[in-house]
C-alpha cells in the first residue's frame, strides 16, 4: 500500500492505493486528529458511477464524530485501473475491509460498513460473508436488479454512468446484472447478517431505487434490524442530509455497535 497523509484540524485525512486482483484501487480514510485509542472503523461504499454528496459529507461528520472512515474507489472507476465490473465490485470491497482490518490507528474489533445505492448492495453482501464487520447501514440499497427496476429504468442507469467508468459496456453490464440478481441478491442472504444490526436509510421520493427494495430488505432481515424512512427525500437525500447524519451517528454509537455482546 502507498499513501499520503495531510492533517486537517478535527481530522486526518489519508490518500492511500491498495491492489486487489492486480488492479491499483484508490482509497481516502479520514481519521479522527489525535484520537486517546484507536477509534471505530467504517467503510463507505458509493454507487454507480461514483461518490453521491451525501456520502462525502456522511464521511466528514464521522470523522468529526470519533470515526476513521473508508472510501475507494471500484476497479475501473475514478482513477482506479482495470475495467469496471459490477461482480468484480463485490471482491474489492472484501479487500477493502482487509485493508481497514489492518490498520493499528482503527479499531479492528469494532468495524461497520456504510453503503449507497449500489454499494448498499455491495455493503449487505461484504456484511453477511465477513464477519469482521459487527453492523451494516444500507441507503436507498438496490435490492434484485432485475426484479426491482424496470428495463427503462436500467437503461436510463447505464446512459447516466457509462461515460464516468472505464471498460463498461451495455452489454456486459447487463450480463453483470443478471449474475448479481442469480446470485448476489442481498434479499436471499441479509438474514445472514444477525445478531449483527442493519440500519435501511431510503426516500419516499426516491425516483432511481424504489422504497421498496428497502421494506423488502427489511422484511427479509433478522433482528436487530430497524428501517428508517426519510419524508420527501431522494435518492441522493437532497436537503436531507442532516436527518441521514444524525441518524447514522446516533445508531453507531450505542455499545452494541461497538463490538460488545
Amino acid at each position: 500500500m502507498v499513501g499520503q497523509m495531510v492533517q486537517e484540524r478535527r481530522y486526518t485525512l489519508e490518500r492511500l492505493t491498495f491492489t486487489n486482483k492486480g488492479q491499483r484501487l484508490i482509497a481516502t480514510i479520514l481519521t479522527p486528529a489525535e484520537p486517546e485509542t484507536p477509534p471505530p472503523g467504517l467503510l463507505l461504499l458509493h454507487g454507480f458511477p461514483g461518490v453521491a454528496p451525501v456520502m462525502n459529507d456522511l464521511m466528514l461528520t464521522l470523522s468529526q464524530s470519533g470515526f476513521a472512515s473508508m472510501m475507494f474507489h471500484y476497479r475501473g472507476s475514478w482513477g482506479s485501473s482495470g475495467r469496471y465490473d459490477f461482480v468484480g465490485a463485490l471482491d474489492d470491497a472484501l479487500k477493502a475491509v482487509s485493508v481497514l482490518s489492518s490498520r493499528e490507528d482503527v479499531d479492528i474489533n469494532n468495524l461497520a460498513v456504510i453503503g449507497h445505492s449500489f454499494g448498499g448492495l455491495v455493503a449487505i453482501h461484504v456484511a453477511a460473508v465477513d464477519n469482521r464487520l459487527k453492523a451494516a447501514v444500507a441507503l436507498c440499497p438496490v435490492a434484485s436488479i432485475t426484479e426491482h427496476l424496470t428495463e427503462a429504468d436500467r437503461d436510463t442507469i447505464l446512459k447516466r454512468g457509462l461515460p464516468f467508468v472505464s471498460g463498461l459496456t451495455a452489454s456486459r453490464a447487463k450480463k453483470q446484472w443478471r449474475i448479481l440478481a442469480q446470485r448476489h441478491d442481498p434479499t436471499q442472504y441479509v438474514d445472514k447478517l444477525s445478531p449483527r444490526p442493519l440500519l435501511l436509510i431510503h426516500g419516499d421520493r426516491d425516483d432511481i431505487i424504489p422504497l421498496d427494495c428497502s421494506k423488502r430488505l427489511f422484511s427479509k432481515a433478522q433482528e436487530p434490524k430497524e428501517l428508517l424512512i426519510i419524508k420527501d427525500g431522494d435518492h441522493l437525500f437532497s436537503g436531507r442530509h442532516q436527518a441521514v447524519k444524525e441518524k447514522v451517528v446516533s445508531w453507531l454509537r450505542p455499545p452494541t455497535r461497538q463490538g460488545e455482546s
